[in-house]
């Protein structure tokens, strides 16, 4: 199996430094930063050229990351102004070329597809952005060349665990034995008198809410200073539920990938769970007495 290289630079013996990143036989630089780098890169002549840019900030209680993805023509002024507008953000990725070749045009094809990226993937990406990109019209050969640069981009931010954008990417084999229940707060119950239930499946990621599932509509009072409710707010918002046929219910629209099992219990339950107590196999096995068994 074919390996690559991503070569990191960090400006000063400082961790939380400025870092750029690099692969070989790439065009492409990434550089990454803080709010407080945002006047440093003003006079960084690499920045003062066209690109594609994202802000981020993370809450580790709540999974959530809100993101905002935008292009410029001179990435370092632009920080910098959002450095001075923006207060919710703490980390910039900024995207520009070695060769002087990537242009505002390509710059808005990236912005337009990194978007469509982000809205189709992780459920624990928040959006920031008030309207989608409208990207740009390029040739064929720039489409092919600018897909190939933003396969790098992707790579170099889930590798260096800035973004993760390979929700869904991970296959699973459906093997009922294999899966586990979660049954609603109430007892709802199908037009077959079935207490209708959510199902996950373990990835090799983390864990696989699967298309389906019933997420109960009610939510408990005390959710509402949970973190993660913000979660379950972004799903919301997004369309990830569509409507049941069983009152009280609406039933997930696709798979949709978490890195804690709870998070997963906790969305389909409307309320703070310990997912590894509550997710159970059909025989009544917890989620936390198989992975106990597994690392045996």
């Amino acid at each position: 199996m074919g390996g690559r290289t991503i070569k990191l630079y960090i400006m000063g013996d400082d961790f939380n430094n400025l870092k750029s990143a690099e692969l070989s036989s790439w065009s492409g630089k990434v550089f990454i930063g803080q709010r407080k780098h945002s006047n440093l890169i003003k006079n960084l002549p690499d920045l003062g050229v066209p690109g594609t840019y994202m802000l981020i900030a993370k809450d580790e209680q709540s999974l959530l990351s809100k993101l905002y993805i935008g292009e410029a023509d001179t990435i370092n002024s632009r920080i910098y102004n959002h450095y001075v507008q923006k207060d919710w953000w703490d980390t910039f990725v900024a995207f520009v070329s070695k060769d002087a070749n990537l242009t505002k045009s390509h710059a808005r094809y990236l912005e337009k597809e990194l978007h469509s990226v982000a809205s189709q993937n992780a459920p624990s990406i928040q959006i920031m952005n008030e309207s989608e990109p409208t990207g740009s019209k390029l040739p064929l050969p720039d489409i092919d060349e600018m897909n190939e640069f933003l396969a790098n981009m992707l790579f170099i931010l889930e590798n260096l665990g800035i973004v993760d954008f390979a929700a869904g990417k991970s296959k699973v084999d459906i093997v009922e034995k294999d899966l586990f229940y979660i049954s609603l707060t109430r007892d709802r119950v199908d037009s077959k008198g079935n207490v209708v239930q959510a199902r996950m499946a373990i990835t090799k990621d983390g864990y696989r809410l699967l298309k389906g599932s019933y997420i109960e509509n009610d939510e408990r009072d005390s959710f509402a200073d949970h973190p993660y409710h913000a979660l379950r707010k972004n799903l919301d918002d997004n369309s990830f539920f569509e409507l049941s046929e069983v009152s009280g219910c609406q039933r997930l629209k696709k798979d949709t990938d978490f890195t804690s099992p709870s998070a997963a219990a906790s969305i389909v339950k409307n309320r703070a769970v310990n997912g590894r107590k509550e997710w159970k196999q059909s025989d009544g096995t917890t989620l936390d007495d198989y992975e106990a068994k597994i690392k045996k």
